[in-house]
């Protein structure tokens, strides 16, 4: 039964209140970064050796960020008698999390509100309130990369990290679980109308009746980067590219006239493309191509 665990004030206790639960955690900065990396790990040090992080040898607890994260109550305790005001980081992936980042300072809370009038109200899971008054959801991992900022103010955290409670924001404010304060571990899958459309589960029947961010083929009268995002993230294996070219070429006619901001359309698509399996330099490459097309106004949204 998941009960949830009350989270300690202080920084040492909370932390070992997370290990205790099995929830690796490590040392973060008030701006977030990571404590130290080893000289063999910095690409500007004589000593670099190109290696994955964690096969790490130099032995540096601290090393690689999140990928030192521990349970391991004995160093937990070193890591906060060193820097008793470190905040707590915790990886997703390592954890077997995803989480939905919403940060309202860019809109995230907006698109939130789309992505549930298209889906239906994601299930309830936990979830935290972030120093900067966002919010933290926090699902099941999908055993799968996840786009990283697929919609405006809303980023997907899988390979990365997030900061717990009671970590103390730059503004001031507090990491807090909502509802009573009480932490619980995550048992919810990530929601299936979240995943490109090739992971979602298909059921005999009804494959054509999925909840799809992307609506129709010309959503509305202009095209949003949900949409467009969400277009590349539905595409079968054969089409992916086709699909990018198709939805960077609507980024680019949408940005001209005025409705999109065409660095953040490209940014959202660049991740988009990533995720469903394209190389970086292939993606790159797709959407600068559609950047040198001249523009079709037959097929522009009206």
């Amino acid at each position: 039964m998941n009960v949830g665990i009350k989270i300690p004030p202080a920084p040492l206790d909370a932390a070992l209140a997370y290990a205790s639960i099995g929830v690796k955690v490590f040392r973060v900065r008030r701006d977030k970064a990571p404590y130290a990396n080893c000289s063999r790990c910095d690409i500007k040090s004589s000593a670099y050796i190109k290696h994955r992080p964690e096969d790490c040898q130099c032995g540096v607890p601290t090393c690689h960020g999140f990928w030192s994260a521990t349970t391991d109550a004995d160093l937990i305790r070193r890591w906060w008698t060193e820097e008793p005001d470190a905040n707590i980081g915790a990886p997703c992936k390592l954890n077997g999390w995803a989480v939905l980042d919403i940060d309202p300072r860019h809109g995230g809370h907006l698109s939130l509100r789309g992505i549930e009038q298209r889906v239906g109200v994601l299930p309830g899971t936990a979830m935290q309130i972030t120093g900067g008054d966002g919010l933290h959801i926090l699902y099941l991992s999908p055993g799968f990369d996840l786009p990283g900022e697929p919609f405006p103010g809303v980023e997907f955290k899988h390979n990365n990290y997030i900061v717990l409670a009671p970590s103390l924001h730059s503004s001031g404010a507090r990491y807090r679980w909502y509802g009573d304060g009480r932490f619980y571990l995550p048992t919810v899958a990530w929601p299936s109308a979240l995943l490109p459309r090739k992971e979602r589960p298909q059921i005999p029947g009804q494959a054509r009746r999925q909840p799809s961010l992307s609506g129709i083929r010309r959503p509305g009268k202009h095209w949003t980067v949900e949409n467009l995002v969400q277009h590349v993230m539905d595409s079968a294996d054969g089409n992916r590219n086709r699909s990018l070219y198709f939805a960077a070429c609507r980024a680019q006619e949408t940005a001209a006239q005025g409705f999109l901001d065409l660095y953040e359309a490209e940014t959202a698509l660049m991740s988009a493309g990533c995720s469903v399996g394209l190389d970086e330099r292939e993606v790159l490459a797709t959407i600068q191509s559609a950047g040198r097309r001249p523009s079709d106004k037959t097929r522009a949204a009206a």
